[in-house]
């Protein structure tokens, strides 16, 4: 097989449904609203806020690329209640599963978190 013929079959998988097999589904997505990238938190508690398109079964988050953990779902997002945690920097990572089996990924969003006031 010439090159120019290589080419173009490598190029026409690409284009194939089984090239794009990395897209769950069509519009799917997920997103770590809060934190933001780049925000300081200085509560003793924080609550991560996401927000997931799609036939979403259940989202999870990830914190430092430690084990996943399980988000509730209320009022249109998804939710994870956070605390006893130190001062430094971290980041998180969250991931929605859809209906279909496959999952859609956002993060790492990078934050810090700093001495509260009052907290010594």
């Amino acid at each position: 097989m010439g090159i120019a013929k290589m080419i173009k079959t490598i190029r026409r998988n690409k284009n194939t449904s089984s090239g794009a097999a990395a897209v769950p589904e069509p519009g799917a997505r997920a997103a770590l609203d809060y934190p933001q990238q780049g925000e300081e938190i200085s509560a003793p508690q924080y609550t991560f806020r996401a927000g997931a398109v799609g036939a979403v079964e259940r989202v999870e988050l990830s914190i430092n690329q430690g084990p996943w953990q399980p988000c509730r779902y209320s009022v249109g997002y998804w939710w994870y209640d956070w605390s006893g945690y130190g001062p430094g920097r971290y980041q998180a990572e969250v991931k929605a599963f859809l209906k279909n089996g496959k999952a859609v990924a956002a993060g790492p969003v990078k934050f810090q978190v700093v001495q509260a006031v009052g907290r010594r």
